[in-house]
């Protein structure tokens, strides 16, 4: 049996307006000193995937977001601090304003066309181009989906329910926009 501990960290590429966020980690940090990344942290005991995302976007940089997600790659990295495995995965959302606030992990950020990528080729982490690459076809394909889609800790938490009908009005509805206006997207069980 390995004695090497694994944590789960999750990245988000910002995009907005066709631009993309990106963020130069302090010196003063163990993994990636001074590398531009995109924004993200580990998972905490407690909290799914999308909450630890949220968490960490809004902690790094004090936007504030669309409810449009897409998964967009994965990654695996030896952290410096304790020799630890871990295992990233990447997501796309859109913020709602460019008005971005870090906190002390960030020393400078900057919102870069996607084809800007390869000026920073020397000061990224190998590979972050890669992620912009399947970025930018989830933006072309149009392949964002709600971020509640991905809630079953929520639903969970919340002591939700659903029924038969419920499932047949999401079969029959035309527009799935038209459906959460007229639903509520998690049916609660009234506990």
């Amino acid at each position: 049996m390995s004695n090497i501990k694994h944590t789960l960290s999750v990245t988000a590429i910002i995009e907005n307006g066709g631009k993309f966020l990106f963020v130069k980690r302090d010196q003063s940090l163990g993994n990636f000193p001074n590398k531009w990344v995109f924004p993200g942290g580990k998972v905490e005991i407690g909290e799914d995937v999308i909450q630890t995302l949220y968490r960490e976007l809004s902690e790094e940089t004090g936007l504030e977001f669309t409810n449009e997600l897409a998964f967009v790659s994965a990654y695996q990295f030896s952290r410096a601090e304790d020799n630890s495995s871990s295992q990233g995965l990447v997501f796309l959302v859109r913020s709602q304003n460019t008005e971005v606030k870090t906190d002390s992990s960030i020393a400078e950020h900057k919102w870069i066309n996607p084809k800007d990528i390869m000026d920073y080729e020397k000061d990224t982490i190998y590979g972050m181009e890669v992620h912009v690459r399947n970025a930018t076809v989830l933006l072309k394909a149009n392949a964002l989906f709600d971020k509640r889609l991905f809630s079953v800790t929520e639903y969970q938490n919340n002591k939700c329910s659903m029924d038969k009908k419920y499932f047949e009005d999401l079969k029959e509805a035309e527009s799935i926009t038209d459906f959460f206006e007229n639903n509520k997207y998690l049916p609660y069980s009234g506990q």
